[in-house]
């Protein structure tokens, strides 16, 4: 909405449920419709929350995990994202397929470090700084969670490296801050209590057939070239330490940031039953994930015109899937947390996206 003089008012505090908008919002919205756009004209219908969701993780960690049954678009979400944004330069997304047989498993695995590290080193070339790079490691195993989704640290020099476990510390690769990292891990793979610990560092989307991802169906059409500024707008708009993170929540929720910043009973149950604990790096997670569920004016990404329900309702289901991946294979958690986003999504208002026509409800 804008005032005579064309600048943008204050969104309304509050969300009239049911009720669309249907102007153009400068932002990540506009981002959202365009990867929207790009996966339907290269034949792909992906579900609106499910892009929102990937956005959400991409912005707060430069590691994503996509996991669920086989067969549910994993790899494909990574790709269509990253070339709506990067099309026609196939060189910023690189796919590396991790998969393979018994008999090859060490070339394989050789291959994929030796494609990782190169990624990154092109990355950091002064020259490629304002493009962003897109590297989806497919078919990942729970054991190279630990190789290529280990911790950050930072060396003497200020230089963001990845520690990474069984390799010497002068062989750590730079992690450059226009590198997305994206890994699918089918759901069938077992997830061990050291994994679990490691994973409260990470960003992951749950992609699951029956209510959160709609069937893929084929059409074709011809594929558009990525707006200028999408890139710019991604690698700009991250709120990647506690510290940016608690500045952008505390201006826009302002007292009540300690009040949302709380695991819904429902889920701290689940927690308590699981003897799971919420840990302080956990808790440092989901605060950066819901300082990312809002774009750059503001809005949320999921409830546009209401802050504070946008807020409860990115906590709420941002810790519903990492849960529902720490706890994979357990099927009384699982059950009681899938339970609770079908109530979740239930409650999103019936409002659309920048005019399309896909609803965030289906």
């Amino acid at each position: 909405m804008h005032d005579q003089s064309g600048d943008w008012m204050s969104p309304p505090t509050s969300l009239q449920r049911g009720t669309g908008f249907h102007h153009l919002i400068a932002d990540e919205h506009r981002l959202i419709a365009q990867v929207l756009t790009y996966c339907h004209a290269a034949g792909y219908a992906i579900p609106p929350l499910l892009v929102i969701d990937y956005l959400i993780a991409i912005k707060t960690s430069p590691f994503v995990l996509l996991f669920g049954p086989s067969g549910q678009g994993k790899t494909e979400l990574a790709r269509l994202f990253a070339q709506a944004l990067v099309l026609p330069f196939d060189d910023q997304y690189i796919y590396v397929n991790l998969g393979s047989s018994l008999q090859a498993s060490e070339i394989q695995d050789r291959f994929g470090w030796m494609k990782f590290v190169e990624t990154l080193e092109n990355a950091a070339a002064p020259a490629n700084a304002g493009r962003l790079f897109f590297l989806c490691l497919d078919n990942l195993r729970p054991h190279d969670i630990y190789t290529y989704f280990a911790n950050v640290s930072r060396d003497p020099d200020g230089i963001t490296r990845l520690v990474m476990r069984g390799y010497p510390p002068h062989k750590w690769p730079a992690l450059p801050s226009n590198v997305i990292i994206t890994g699918t891990l089918d759901a069938e793979h077992p997830v061990d209590r050291d994994q679990s610990s490691l994973l409260a560092q990470i960003n992951c989307v749950y992609m699951q057939p029956q209510w959160l991802q709609s069937n893929i169906r084929t059409v074709k059409r011809q594929q558009r070239m990525a707006p200028v500024g999408m890139q710019r707008l991604l690698l700009d708009q991250q709120y990647r330490s506690d510290e940016a993170a608690s500045d952008r929540l505390q201006t826009l929720l302002g007292p009540h940031l300690d009040d949302i910043l709380q695991p819904p009973s429902e889920l701290m149950a689940v927690l308590w039953q699981s003897n799971l604990t919420y840990t302080q790096t956990w808790r440092s997670t989901m605060l950066r994930a819901v300082a990312n569920s809002f774009t750059i004016e503001g809005h949320g990404l999921f409830i546009p015109y209401d802050v504070l329900n946008n807020a409860q309702f990115a906590y709420s289901f941002v810790m519903a899937r990492q849960l529902l991946l720490r706890l994979w294979g357990q099927p009384q958690h699982s059950a009681a947390i899938e339970a609770l986003l079908h109530r979740q999504l239930a409650q999103l208002p019936s409002t659309t996206l920048v005019g399309l026509t896909d609803s965030l409800l289906y």
